[in-house]
C-alpha cells in the first residue's frame, strides 16, 4: 500500500486565496445590486379638503363590511358606499340586502343639509360607534325618526356597530371611489 502523505499543508496554502476571492464576490454581486436596483416611489396620504382629519382607514364598503366593528371609536373614510333604503332624513343603509349596515348622519351634515336617496353611491367619513337603547334615545330626541315604523326598524341595530357621518361625498354614476 502506498501513502500520499498529509494533505494539511494544501489547505492551510489555499485558506488566504479563498478569502480573499469569497470577499471579491461579495463586492462584486452588492455593485451588480447596487447599478441594477430599481428606485421604488413612497406614496404619502396627505390629509386635505377631501380627506378627514383622523381619519385611521380608509376602507373600501365591501372591506369595510367584513369586519367593521373593529373599527369601533375609531373615524373611517368608506369608499363606494351604496344606499340600499332610508331610515327617515337622517339614517340610511349601505351594503347588500342581507347584511345592510346603519348609517347616522352626524350634526355637521345635517347642518351642511346633506339628503341620501335609494340607490346613491357615495363615500362617508364619520365615526364607528355601538347602536344602544341610550343612542336610540338620543336619535329619537333629535328628530331622527319620523314615523315609530322608522324607530322600530332601528331598533334592530342594537347591539351591533354603526356609522355616525360628518361628511358625505356623493358620487355620479359611473364614478369610482376616488372620484374619478
Amino acid at each position: 500500500m502506498t501513502t500520499f502523505g498529509s494533505r494539511r499543508g494544501f489547505a492551510e496554502h489555499l485558506s488566504l486565496p479563498l478569502m480573499i476571492a469569497a470577499l471579491l464576490l461579495l463586492v462584486g454581486f452588492l455593485y451588480w445590486l447596487n447599478i441594477t436596483a430599481q428606485p421604488t416611489e413612497v406614496v404619502q396620504v396627505e390629509e386635505g379638503p377631501d380627506r378627514g382629519p383622523g381619519v385611521s382607514a380608509i376602507l373600501d364598503i365591501d372591506d369595510f363590511l367584513v369586519d367593521a366593528q373593529r373599527f369601533e371609536g375609531q373615524t373611517v373614510e368608506v369608499t363606494g358606499a351604496q344606499v340600499t333604503s332610508r331610515l327617515g332624513d337622517q339614517a340610511f343603509w349601505i351594503g347588500p340586502e342581507d347584511r345592510p349596515f346603519l348609517v347616522k348622519l352626524a350634526s355637521p351634515a345635517i347642518e351642511a343639509g346633506v339628503s341620501v336617496a335609494s340607490g346613491q353611491s357615495m363615500n362617508l367619513v364619520g365615526t364607528v360607534l355601538m347602536m344602544t337603547d341610550s343612542a336610540l334615545v338620543a336619535w329619537g330626541d333629535a328628530g331622527a325618526f319620523p314615523t315609530e315604523g322608522d324607530r322600530i326598524v332601528a331598533e334592530f341595530a342594537v347591539g351591533s356597530p354603526f356609522l355616525e357621518a360628518f361628511r358625505v361625498q356623493t358620487l355620479a354614476r359611473g364614478e369610482d371611489a376616488e372620484g374619478t
